[in-house]
């Protein structure tokens, strides 16, 4: 018997915790950014036979009082690793989202794109709206020996060559390198006009995260700053939000330096799972090499869809 509950954001955060891996973007500090910018924010958890298989999270934006268009990014997830998408718990799900939000719905599950998945889309009467890039996905298990070994050759030698620079590295939880990083961003999505998430986004993210989950990894060289990483720990996984580099971090590889230190750091911390984002392979072949060489695991999600005729 499939079961949809609805549920608060208590409940939500407290189920969350026996997920193997949660997207950021279905976190309850993602959930409580986009509530800032006048998000209806709505959590159900989709049982089947008594177990909990699905959980997503929606943010609907309303015009003038009327709801416009609802979006579950990264939902549904499931909480057995490795599964694919239960073809009835879906349709079921998608039926009852319907019901309750008789306007523009679009989802972007986060399962893997393969036969299964995509004839479980279709078989909840989803169309494609936009196919999706492949994730990235580190591993976090071991030690940092195991981890180190995992590298990617050429990634690891630019690794050694940044720590034998004897610059310096540090773990904020805000504060000025933050700032910093937050401006180099903004400054690189101007002149490399690539989108991203937008500073005051990032900073609402930061603000609704619990101080002991933000991780800026700042590296420095005579008081000047190189290059910065920002992470956001969510149950028992992270992502890797942002990051920027000056000329001369990159040219000292500053930037391999302030990943790897985020990675351990956040290993010590306990996160098993490092998200580092979307890839594509075409339009931005360096970043893509620059994050498979940490030995992560790209993933092709499955893309948006909707029920809706948009």
């Amino acid at each position: 018997m499939i079961k949809l509950r609805e549920v608060d954001a208590e409940i939500w955060g407290h189920a969350l915790t026996s997920a193997a891996f949660v997207p950021l973007q279905q976190s309850s500090a993602y959930a409580s950014a986009l509530a800032r910018r006048g998000r209806l924010i709505r959590r159900f958890l989709i049982e089947d036979e008594g177990r909990t298989a699905l959980g997503i999270q929606a943010a609907t934006r309303r015009v003038i009082g009327f709801s416009f268009i609802t979006t579950a990014l990264r939902g549904p997830f499931s909480f057995s690793p490795g599964s694919d998408l239960p073809p009835l718990a879906f349709a079921a799900t998608v039926a009852e989202l319907r019901a309750r939000w008789p306007h523009a719905l679009i989802l972007s599950p986060d399962f893997i794109a393969n036969e299964a998945t995509l004839r479980a889309m279709r078989g909840a009467g989803l169309r494609e709206i936009v196919s999706s890039p492949s994730v990235i996905q580190v591993d976090l298990a071991g030690d940092g020996t195991e981890m180190r070994k995992r590298l990617q050759g050429k990634w690891r030698n630019r690794l050694v060559k940044a720590e034998a620079q004897g610059l310096k590295v540090e773990i904020k939880r805000g504060g000025a390198a933050l700032a910093w990083l937050l401006a180099a961003h903004t400054r690189l999505m101007r002149t490399k006009r690539f989108k991203s998430l937008p500073a005051e986004f990032v900073l609402d993210l930061v603000a609704t995260s619990a101080r002991r989950d933000v991780f800026v990894i700042a590296v420095e060289a005579k008081a000047q700053p190189l290059a910065a990483a920002l992470f956001l720990r969510h149950g028992s996984g992270a992502t890797y939000v942002i990051a920027a580099a000056e000329p001369a971090g990159r040219i000292a590889h500053a930037g391999n330096l302030a990943l790897w230190q985020g990675l351990r750091a956040l290993q010590d911390a306990g996160v098993r799972i490092c998200d580092l984002g979307q890839v594509d392979g075409e339009r931005a072949a360096a970043l893509a090499h620059f994050k498979l060489g940490t030995g992560g695991q790209a993933m092709r999600l499955c893309g948006t869809w909707t029920p809706s005729w948009l």
